[in-house]
């Protein structure tokens, strides 16, 4: 690991790209006494891509870190949808939410406040004005070397997100695509052929343009 600074607080989310499956944001908090734990099993070399190691790092991390978990299911995440929120909106509320919910649990003062940079700071506090706790004086980075904290939401996002994934295979008998490509949509219309259409508002998100591509050619 290169110079970091500590105390970290640091926010990331896995599942935002994905057509089907839940999205997944998690904060945590690191401090200097977590280092040695994270350059034991070299968090910055970790490859995302890695689900056996992601895994086993993440059930280690969850034991030892102080975090939030925020996961939102399709069908709650289609109803803000439905309401007229954008996924960037939605992603800027449960950043914020956890982030406090971190701040709450642990005693210690943060020296740097770091969130994945998805959208400018201008319109991430925007869409937070009418909130009445906003966490403020936030770093927006994609730096996972710097941050070691970014790096540890990440896993920690992602492993939630693997076990709901895997969850909703099992319950559907099948194997769901990640991203949001052709797959994706030819694996919509088999499971509204099987399922009905309300089955989508349960496992995808419908603002997508997935959604209208594959209600339209259905």
């Amino acid at each position: 690991m290169k110079n970091i600074k500590v105390n970290q607080i640091c926010c990331d989310d896995t599942g935002s790209d994905d057509f089907f499956g839940p999205l997944c944001v998690v904060a945590c908090y690191i401090d200097i006494d977590d280092l040695p734990l994270l350059q034991q099993f070299h968090i910055d070399e970790l490859d995302l891509h890695d689900n056996d190691q992601i895994i086993k790092i993440a059930q280690i991390l969850k034991e030892r870190l102080n975090y939030s978990l925020l996961l939102l299911d399709n069908s709650h995440y289609n109803q803000l949808v439905k309401k007229g929120m954008k996924l960037s909106q939605i992603k800027a509320i449960l950043y914020n939410r956890a982030m406090i919910n971190v701040m709450k649990k642990t005693k210690k003062v943060a020296d740097d406040k770091i969130i994945h940079s998805f959208l400018s700071p201008k319109k991430y506090y925007r869409y937070l004005r009418k909130k009445l706790l906003v966490v403020s004086h936030l770093t927006f980075s994609d730096d996972y070397l710097q941050y070691p904290g970014l790096k540890c939401a990440k896993i920690l996002s992602l492993y939630a997100h693997y076990q709901y994934f895997r969850n909703m295979n099992h319950t559907l008998n099948t194997t769901l695509p990640h991203g949001c490509n052709k797959i994706a949509n030819d694996t919509g219309k088999e499971l509204i052929e099987h399922y009905g259409l309300d089955i989508m508002n349960k496992i995808c998100k419908i603002n997508m343009p997935n959604y209208q591509q594959i209600i339209t050619k259905k």
